[in-house]
């Protein structure tokens, strides 16, 4: 279940490019707390506390204690904005929560087993990588695992797998018949490139390609229309 990490953040009084910037090169993000009892409050907060509060086991489920000047919120970070090519946090958004309130979040799934699929050759095709759930604060799960041990080429496990996972009172937002993982027969080097020419030739070739579904990822800011509320 998600740790509780504290962190401090102190208000801004002053807003716009230039002063977001400034906050920037002092080593601290530009953000905003709204949600639960709390009014919009731009604040900030040092880039390395934050850092630290979105790499637990939690990851970005993390709940945040935020102080702010003495006034603590439970916090989850949202529509964080990441530099392109730096990869650092130019902006983030507190959500205070309300701990006897059910939140909607995305939590990872991770396969297990992996190298005990049975044999005959049979290739883990994961589709689905987050789960959204519906659940109380202090409950959400870091992870969900589903284990693909002695599953055989056409085996599909779905949502419905992981529901003695979800604690108490928690719930999928999704279809229960939703696909998370399958194991798809091998395909030949052959058969490959027989299918690379044909698609490279523009000719029908009779096989429904699926593409997989990709984790979330966070909003990724141009630097010059990063968020500087």
């Amino acid at each position: 279940m998600s740790k509780q990490v504290p962190l401090s953040a102190q208000k801004r009084t002053h807003q716009g490019k230039g002063a977001a910037g400034r906050l920037r090169k002092e080593g601290r993000v530009p953000g905003i707390v709204y949600g639960y009892k709390v009014d919009p409050t731009p604040v900030s907060v040092d880039a390395l506390e934050l850092y630290h509060a979105l790499h637990t086991e939690a990851g970005r489920n993390a709940m945040i204690r935020l102080d702010i000047e003495g006034s603590t919120h439970l916090t989850l970070a949202r529509d964080l904005q990441i530099h392109p090519v730096r990869q650092e946090t130019l902006h983030v958004d507190f959500l205070a929560v309300d701990t006897d309130s059910q939140i909607s979040v995305e939590v990872p799934i991770h396969l297990v087993g992996e190298e005990d699929v049975a044999p005959g050759g049979g290739v883990v095709n994961q589709i689905l990588y987050t789960a959204p759930v519906l659940v109380r604060p202090l409950d959400v799960p870091n992870s969900l695992e589903i284990s693909v041990e002695g599953m055989e080429i056409g085996d599909v496990k779905r949502i419905e797998d992981l529901q003695d996972q979800l604690p108490e009172g928690a719930e999928f937002e999704t279809d229960p018949d939703t696909t998370v993982v399958t194991i798809n027969a091998p395909v030949s080097e052959a058969e490959l490139e027989a299918l690379e020419e044909a698609v490279g030739a523009g000719e029908e070739t009779g096989v429904e390609v699926e593409a997989e579904a990709q984790p979330a990822e966070d909003v990724v800011a141009e630097p010059a229309e990063a968020e500087e509320a």
